[in-house]
């Protein structure tokens, strides 16, 4: 699609009118708490109070959280500032943060923040991303880091090791991996839809809108009262459509919005 002709929040309302028009759920304008669609910038096209804009570079290992000094991140259509470029994305224009190669992938990496603090619900939400990867080839898929979000008391990561794709949610004394199954449908150019859905006692991880894992025992509850920040990773691959609502999306809202998404 024209990146110059595509309104993002023209396809947010027909994606609503989708959901009203069919009996696969409720989903509603308010329900959507914070919306990137990167069309040229790094505002939010939707959030819920102030959202600070950083750049700041992750530091493994942590527990629970990321440090929290930096630059503020700028950026202009195609230009790059700060590592962060606006390229093709999934609907319009996604986002790029340059990989440098020089770097461990397990250890260090710089990463585009938003402080938002204000568009996280409590105890229970849904978190999801388009990714493309760009050059990876065969065998390059360990250790990559496509988007985070920090809660009070943990890191929740969408994350690659070796063939496996995970929510990985890191606390402070243990981390939990919610998802596992080998899923080898990464592709050179080729877009994938990630989604994490969180509540008290359950937690789901869902690929393409399919379910990867369910998870009810043993778990890392993320809290969200005095601390919210996503975080979007660099690497070789292009980030698109990050979305984070305010309540545990079901399996046929979270196909829906895989489906609206398709070419």
């Amino acid at each position: 699609m024209n990146s110059v002709t595509w309104n993002p929040l023209r396809w947010l309302h027909l994606l609503l009118v989708f959901f009203a028009a069919h009996p696969c759920g409720a989903l509603e304008r308010a329900n959507l708490l914070f919306y990137l669609p990167f069309e040229g910038n790094l505002t939010p096209a939707i959030s819920r109070g102030s959202t600070e804009i950083k750049s700041d570079e992750f530091v493994f290992p942590v527990k629970g959280s990321f440090k929290e000094s930096a630059d503020a991140a700028t950026a202009a259509t195609g230009k790059e500032e700060k590592g962060v470029t606006f390229v093709s994305g999934r609907k319009g224009l996604g986002l790029r943060v340059s990989e440098d190669l020089t770097r461990s992938k397990v250890y260090s990496y710089p990463c585009l923040q938003y402080l938002a603090g204000d568009s996280f619900s409590r105890r229970e939400g849904t978190l999801s991303a388009w990714i493309k990867p760009v050059g990876w080839g065969k065998g390059g898929r360990n250790h990559r880091y496509f988007l985070a979000a920090t809660a009070d008391n943990c890191v929740i990561r969408f994350y690659i090791y070796g063939f496996n794709t995970y929510a990985w949610v890191d606390g402070a004394e243990k981390y939990v991996l919610v998802g596992g199954n080998k899923w080898n449908g990464w592709q050179d150019d080729t877009w994938a839809f990630l989604a994490f859905t969180y509540k008290p006692g359950q937690q789901s991880f869902y690929i393409n809108g399919q379910a990867m894992s369910v998870m009810t025992d043993g778990l890392i509850e993320p809290e969200f009262s005095h601390r919210g920040m996503l975080e979007i990773s660099e690497g070789s691959h292009v980030v698109d459509e990050v979305m984070l609502f305010d309540r545990v999306l079901s399996a046929n809202e979270i196909q829906a919005i895989y489906k609206a998404n398709l070419p």
